[in-house]
């Protein structure tokens, strides 16, 4: 039982709006929502889904942007006892289907702005018995959005929640079959953000910081004291005493119970740090934590920019006007970000901590993101969404301890294993196996691919890499995704990196296709910047004397764009499928 509410999230939410009550939670363009405003929209909603017959446990689908609705939408499904199951705002009327009758909703909440497919689908979602539009639909029976919510009191429900169960159920990509909804426990994101920030503490003091990093990193973070320890913190005593494996555990545990006691962090709530990260949709589970991340610290002002796509002028504008301490993307984003042609005339000196995540960002991009944004650092944080995302961390003060594929120290338990499932000795490749409390609960209704992804307690994670000298995880390739090309393995990332450092190539994928005499060959499918002209062969050459021969193409096309998913990757069967004769 809660301090406040016998429900996690309405516990959390009570605690914010009682110490913080006139803080900002949310600020989206002109539009600042306050913590009082939130508990009490989402008391509203929930109070309404349970009316609709929403009951403990039920999945509840919901389809909107990175807006204020997603937020207040995602609470309301949890303080009603429900599980949220977010949906990708990019997918089509088919898709929409398969999702929502997968997830067996009988309550389907969206935005307006995506009418066009959700009313093709909904004669097709026959077990939803009630559709509530924010703005017009076409659906006759819908209700309307704003008229829900002003109806219902604004009073916690009092639904109880325990930490072990689903808090939410996030889609996969489905880039093989069909997308799977990954469930996640309430305990799953408290354990992996207590893990990942006690890690952190344990990691920086042994950076070697700079004492204008150091401030940089602190001075947002309010705790009392914390100024007077700086110069402690780079001592000789401090990092052994640190580095002891008894601090992690003792940090861990002291964040696990302050994260489950809401309002024991209230110092915190009230010198929130600024968080944007504008290239990651909320329904994927790289942001979606870090809406996890607010409620259960109580210490972060979701900066959320409007807009349907990756706009940088609008990121930088909104940078110099709302002064975040953390700003994340994927690295499409913060390739898009380093080469704006206007970026110097924005103030981003409020950034402290640059974030990349959903992917591997390359070293180049990397040292541009240290010149833009002068007083950060810049973190990986690498996961999958069954491990709730965040696996592993690593953090740069500068550019001379980038690693090339390098995504750092693991915060779960993982191993290195071969074919056979024989783990494999440091610095050997093979597949990355994690074991952690925070991996999934299991996929929903699919207990035959729940049992494939796991192995004795470990998650197979799918990704090839190997662990390096510095006990570093360093990425390969997806595992599926290794070309066999006469007896040789090309991992496709490394020629795409090669391949992508060509001043003309704006992005590119490699892909292997069928070959009488090799078996697969070698094809980098290119997308060249606006108005640049090479050939197939300028681009093999490029390759020549930096990989070996057998990884260099066997043949090149150009393309005018790509298909990607809405993170921004590349999405290489997509591709495969614009290829003739694609090798699966």
């Amino acid at each position: 039982m809660g301090k406040f509410s016998p429900n996690i999230i309405a516990d959390n939410l009570a605690a914010l709006d009682k110490y913080n009550g006139q803080g900002e939670a949310i600020i989206y363009g002109d539009t600042r929502v306050t913590w009082s405003r939130l508990y009490q929209r989402v008391c509203q909603l929930a109070q309404g889904l349970i009316r609709l017959g929403v009951k403990k446990g039920d999945k509840v689908a919901f389809l909107f942007h990175n807006t204020p609705e997603f937020v207040e939408v995602n609470f309301a499904i949890q303080v009603a006892g429900g599980i949220p199951a977010p949906m990708n705002y990019r997918l089509v009327a088919p898709e929409i289907e398969f999702q929502v009758n997968h997830c067996d909703a009988q309550v389907f909440l969206f935005d307006q702005t995506w009418n066009e497919e959700v009313e093709k689908a909904a004669p097709n979602l026959t077990a939803i018995r009630h559709f509530i539009c924010k703005g017009v639909t076409g659906i006759e029976s819908a209700l309307d959005y704003e008229v829900f919510v002003a109806g219902e009191i604004a009073q916690d429900p009092s639904v109880e929640t325990l930490p072990h169960e689903p808090a939410v159920m996030i889609y996969t990509g489905g880039t093989t079959g069909f997308p799977k909804g990954v469930l996640l426990s309430y305990k799953a994101h408290v354990d992996m953000l207590a893990s990942l920030v006690a890690n952190i503490a344990v990691y920086v003091p042994g950076m070697n910081l700079t004492q204008d990093k150091l401030k940089n990193l602190t001075e947002n973070v309010s705790i009392p004291g914390l100024s007077l320890a700086l110069p402690m913190m780079q001592t000789r005593l401090f990092k052994s005493i640190i580095k002891r494996n008894g601090a992690l555990k003792l940090i861990k545990g002291t964040l696990t119970r302050v994260m489950n006691k809401p309002g024991s962090l209230q110092r915190r709530y009230k010198d929130p740090q600024g968080f944007m990260f504008p290239s990651m949709p909320l329904f994927h589970d790289a942001a979606y934590a870090m809406l996890m991340q607010g409620i259960f610290m109580g210490n972060v002002r979701l900066i959320l920019v409007p807009g349907l796509s990756f706009d940088p002028e609008k990121v930088f504008q909104t940078i110099q006007d709302e002064k975040p301490f953390f700003l994340a993307n994927v690295p499409t984003g913060w390739k898009k970000l380093v080469k704006f042609p206007g970026k110097d005339k924005y103030d981003t000196r409020s950034v402290k901590t640059c974030i990349s995540g959903a992917g591997v960002c390359p070293i180049e991009i990397k040292k541009k993101m240290f010149s833009t944004f002068p007083n950060a650092i810049v973190a990986d944080m690498f996961g999958q969404t069954e491990m709730t995302p965040v696996t592993t961390f690593k953090i740069d003060a500068d550019a001379s301890t980038l690693k090339d594929r390098s995504v750092g120290n693991s915060i779960v338990d993982v191993k290195i294993v071969d074919d056979l499932g024989n783990e494999v000795p440091r610095g050997q490749h093979g597949e990355i196996l994690y074991r952690s409390s925070t991996v999934m609960m299991g996929y929903y209704k699919d207990e035959q691919k729940t049992g494939e992804a796991m192995a004795g307690g470990w998650f197979k994670s799918g990704d090839l890499g190997y662990i390096d000298e510095d006990g570093e995880v360093r990425l390969l390739d997806r595992k599926k995704e290794c070309i066999n090309t006469g007896g040789e393995k090309v991992f496709p990332v490394e020629v795409e990196g090669i391949i992508g450092a060509h001043p003309a190539v704006e992005n590119v994928c490699v892909i292997g296709v069928e070959d009488e005499e090799w078996g697969s060959r070698v094809h980098a499918v290119v997308q060249l910047h606006g108005g640049e002209s090479v050939d197939e062969q300028e681009i093999i050459e490029f390759c020549r004397g930096k990989i070996a021969g057998y990884k260099i193409p066997k043949s090149v096309v150009f393309v005018e764009e790509f298909p990607l998913s809405p993170v921004g990757k590349i999405l290489r069967a997509k591709v495969r499928e614009m290829m003739v004769q694609p090798v699966f």
